[in-house]
């Protein structure tokens, strides 16, 4: 893919050519749309629109593209509408919403225009519940990849991932409530010797393609 792809720290991909932010899976109203389903855990939502506003700050776009699942429950509570209402608000740039399989309803609660899937320049990106047949890219989200990473303590834990193939692009999921799927299960080729880079609370670090190979545990 000639397509010059970049991993943020927000848990964004960064098309500099093209000037694109793609952001996955943001879920906001999460523990809210929890709550109506008698789930009595706190009500927080975690770091999602923190994110976004990072990405915004960092890139600069000229367009931002939502790549489904904007927010996690249809017919949303006030406080679920305000979030999701201020979140896009502080996007100034083009906004692209790709409907996802969370936020189908997005044109009846949110009055926003959405669409199947977003093509530039040889790629297509989706959220994923349904994958279209093309012989361009993807980019996706909608799996929330995750990678396990061994500190020097030798514990291990499960962070978000973006999986960077030849064929397929995997995006990591943006609310730290989506636990996701080890990437080598999600469903998808991604081809040979993809680079995997884990999203920690700060950084982006990669950890797999080129150096260290793909069977190390890494450390970090």
């Amino acid at each position: 893919m000639g397509l010059k792809r970049e991993p943020h720290r927000s848990g964004a991909l960064w098309l500099p050519e093209l000037r694109t932010a793609i952001v996955a899976d943001l879920h906001l109203g999460y523990s809210w749309a929890q709550r109506r389903r008698g789930e009595l855990g706190p009500l927080i939502d975690g770091t999602a629109v923190e994110r976004l506003r990072w990405a915004l700050e960092d890139l600069l776009p000229e367009r931002v593209v939502l790549l489904g699942d904007v927010y996690h429950a249809p017919r949303p509570s006030p406080e679920e509408r305000r979030m999701v209402e201020e979140a896009l608000s502080m996007i100034r740039c083009e906004l692209v919403l790709v409907r996802g399989n969370h936020d189908r309803k997005m044109e009846r609660d949110f009055h926003k225009g959405v669409v199947a899937e977003w093509r530039a320049s040889g790629v297509v990106a989706v959220h994923g519940d349904t994958i279209p047949q093309t012989s361009s890219h993807l980019i996706v989200g909608h799996f929330h990849p995750t990678v396990k990473i061994r500190d020097a303590a030798g514990v291990s834990r499960r962070f978000p991932a973006f999986v960077l193939g030849t064929r397929v692009t995997l995006l990591p999921a943006v609310s730290e409530f989506s636990v996701g799927m080890a990437w080598r299960e999600v469903p998808l080729d991604t081809g040979r010797s993809p680079r995997v880079f884990a999203l920690t609370r700060t950084r982006v670090a990669q950890i797999a393609g080129r150096r260290p190979s793909a069977t190390q545990e890494p450390q970090i």
